[in-house]
């Protein structure tokens, strides 16, 4: 009996680096991915739904700063239809729970996102979420944006695997954003 324990014990160890293993290789997929186009339009495309997938989030946005640098200027998701967000109607000026991101650029996961002070509910037509990770956006130490992730799919909470896979995600937006912007600028 005590065989079969061990046995079974290092069965789930090896699972257990071999998920590791596809993971820190999803992430440098994603990384090469965001990093080799130039457009930017693109590149934030590409930001939010490889966290999204890293992460299996069934929603992600990622929501750029505005010039004032407290409310969002563009919001781009993953996970909702065209149909969706137009019953939803205006995209998130960034308070709320999404301004707490905003104003502490820090990351932030919460089991359940309705219970944080910042909270303030969702409009009507607005699919339910539950668990909530938000993460900064770096370009040259200012912060252009933040990746907004929901609900982790199988009804799990996002964990700290979770919130260091998608901060190194965002080191490596940071740099294609910077790139991007480098391009743009050159092509004008």
């Amino acid at each position: 009996m005590r065989l079969d324990e061990l046995l079974d014990e290092l069965q789930v160890r090896i699972d257990e680096v071999r998920g590791t293993r596809d993971r820190v290789h999803s992430l440098l997929e994603a990384v090469v991915s965001v990093g080799r186009e130039l457009d930017l339009a693109q590149v934030l495309r590409r930001i939010v739904e490889a966290a999204a997938l890293l992460v299996d989030a069934e929603y992600g946005a990622l929501g750029v700063i505005g010039p004032d640098g407290r409310t969002l200027s563009q919001f781009l998701t993953v996970g909702l239809t065209d149909e969706e967000i137009t019953e939803i109607g205006p995209l998130p000026a960034g308070h709320g729970l999404l301004g707490e991101v905003i104003h502490h650029p820090e990351p932030l996961r919460l089991t359940d996102l309705g219970a944080h002070s910042s909270s303030h509910g969702f409009p009507s037509h607005h699919p339910p979420m539950r668990t909530f990770l938000g993460v900064p956006i770096r370009v040259r130490e200012e912060v252009f944006g933040n990746l907004y992730l929901t609900d982790k799919r199988g009804g799990i909470d996002f964990d700290t695997e979770d919130e260091t896979v998608i901060s190194t995600l965002s080191v490596a937006a940071g740099v294609a954003i910077d790139n991007a912007r480098l391009y743009e600028g050159s092509q004008r």
